[in-house]
């Protein structure tokens, strides 16, 4: 990785979207630090293999707490969101997450609690909306060509 780039990003689960986020990452010039996370260890480390990750493991907690994580990527399965999220944001490091926030109302509930406590910043990944076979059917609906939606 780049050694004079100010982020060190955390990608928090090395499946699909997670393997998106980290392939980005590893190109993005201003990221001089990548970490990847898996519940399975040997997922996480042949992610970091393909990306040139500075660090790997089966840990998500491990990741995020790593002293050059200033960022985390949330990328784990829905129902298992709410854990890395809120150890992110008590540690003060802004979080992406993929849509949903959370499987489970309660955890969602949990999340907006932890954020509104450490005054932290979240966002959740959409990238979807702006495929055109997506903005298309909004423009039906706003025309009123769908009925009442």
């Amino acid at each position: 990785m780049k050694k004079s780039a100010s982020l060190g990003v955390a990608v928090i689960g090395a499946g699909r979207i997670g393997t998106l986020r980290a392939r980005l990452s590893a190109k993005h010039p201003s990221v001089g630090f990548l970490a990847i996370a898996d519940i399975d260890p040997a997922r996480a480390k042949a992610l970091a293999d393909i990306t040139g990750a500075d660090f790997h493991t089966g840990n998500n907690f491990e990741a995020i707490e790593h002293p050059k994580v200033t960022a985390v990527f949330v990328s784990t399965p829905e129902g298992e969101h709410a854990a890395p999220i809120k150890r992110a944001l008590e540690l003060g490091k802004p979080v992406l997450v993929e849509k949903p926030i959370a499987l489970a109302l309660g955890d969602a509930e949990d999340i907006l609690a932890t954020l509104k406590a450490t005054n932290g910043n979240l966002r959740v990944g959409y990238s979807r909306r702006y495929k055109e076979c997506f903005l298309r059917a909004k423009e039906q609906m706003i025309q009123g060509r769908l009925g009442r939606v």
